[in-house]
């Protein structure tokens, strides 16, 4: 194991990105949600009514996670199935009245841990953060091509 101090910054930003990740997976045990879903949820939120392929390809999950979430998710009433108007094999995820309060409570979850974090840090420290963590995302988007 490296030590922290031997460390890269993209290791370092790997390890934080898992810590975060698992707190927030800790906080949905207790909320009885799931990643996938959630994933879906703030997906359809953002993105507004997507096919299933387009949902696998934005949240980078497998499609059989992806379909099993898509089960429980309309099961309970979080999204809608519709066919496609063009082609009746596809059918468009529409999320639900219901599903849009949950994104509220999830995106609450992941603000309040942001917050109980980043406000051990002076306001210094955060805006160097911010400035740093944007400056390596713009480089990969331009090195990618991709507008993320």
């Amino acid at each position: 194991m490296i030590q922290d101090d031997k460390k890269t910054l993209m290791m370092l930003i790997a390890d934080v990105h898992r810590q975060f990740g698992h707190r927030i997976r800790e906080m949905e045990k207790n909320s009885g949600s799931n990643n996938c879903g959630n994933c879906i949820l703030l997906e359809l939120e953002r993105n507004g009514n997507l096919t299933q392929v387009e949902l696998v390809d934005k949240i980078h999950m497998r499609p059989s996670s992806v379909s099993v979430a898509l089960q429980k998710l309309e099961l309970d009433g979080l999204i809608e199935k519709k066919t496609k108007d063009d082609d009746q094999r596809y059918f468009i995820v529409c999320i639900t009245q219901k599903g849009k309060q949950i994104c509220d409570e999830i995106k609450k979850r992941i603000f309040d841990l942001d917050n109980s974090i980043t406000s051990q840090l002076d306001e210094e420290e955060l805006e160097q953060a911010k400035k740093v963590l944007r400056k390596i995302n713009k480089i990969f988007k331009e090195e990618q091509g991709e507008n993320i």
